[in-house]
């Protein structure tokens, strides 16, 4: 059950075991395979706002981007190809506060009460472990300085890694799960152009977060940023 594949999790796939044998390479055991994949998916796949989600491991392989759920996919993929039980957890949060205070209100209008919040468990030394790699470096070492959720993720393989979400805006925790395929097969009806806006502020945070002091500091210079993109064209960087 925590080792097959599944129509998303395609851990058989031949781009997913490549990777997975190059990323564990020389590694000692299964503890130093997961931490070494887990910080891989953490920085190498970028987490993005995405409009259409349904990617399976490969596809998100094939991107280098994606959502917190497509990101614990690839990881629970790759942990499957090297053979290490993994599986996924879900958070139900309050999507318009859990991303903290580096969330505009602008943004909060546009997220539901109840929203989730997807991560990756894995089986080391006859435990379960959370470790979420949704965030990457560049996201992190933009933002962590005034929004809690985003400080760096560090997984030692030996204790959880989780997100530093505010206890209050968690509403409920189902941990450790086979697979979560029923929830990325789901389209949203939202409009794309939300989607876009929300993710341009992560690119924005990659490039100019760390020069912001804090939460208003970083909406006006956002703004800011898009206005001169709409004159000059869409706002660039990755």
């Amino acid at each position: 059950m925590f080792l097959g594949s599944t129509s998303f999790c395609d851990a058989g796939a031949e781009g997913v075991v490549r990777t997975a044998a190059e990323v564990t390479a020389g590694a000692e055991g299964d503890r130093e395979k997961a931490v070494r994949l887990f910080r891989w998916v953490q920085d190498e796949i970028r987490y993005a706002i995405l409009h259409d989600w349904t990617h399976s491991a490969s596809e998100t392989l094939e991107l280098g981007r994606g959502t917190c759920s497509n990101k614990a996919n690839l990881l629970c993929a790759m942990l499957r190809a090297q053979r290490i039980p993994a599986g996924f957890g879900i958070l139900v949060v309050n999507g318009k506060k859990y991303f903290g205070p580096g969330w505009f209100p602008a943004f909060q209008e546009k997220c539901d009460d109840r929203s989730r919040h997807f991560f990756g468990a894995v089986h080391l030394d006859g435990r379960w472990l959370r470790c979420d790699p949704s965030d990457d470096g560049e996201l992190s070492a933009g933002t962590a300085h005034f929004n809690p959720p985003s400080r760096r993720v560090r997984f030692s393989g030996t204790g959880h890694a989780d997100m530093q979400f505010d206890p209050v805006h968690v509403l409920s925790s189902s941990w450790p799960l086979p697979d979560i395929d029923r929830f990325l097969e789901r389209r949203t009806a939202k409009p794309e152009e939300d989607f876009e806006l929300m993710d341009s502020a992560v690119r924005f945070a990659r490039l100019h977060g760390a020069e912001c002091a804090g939460p208003r500091e970083f909406e006006d210079r956002f703004w800011a940023w898009r206005r001169e993109g709409a004159a000059g064209g869409a706002p660039g960087g990755g």
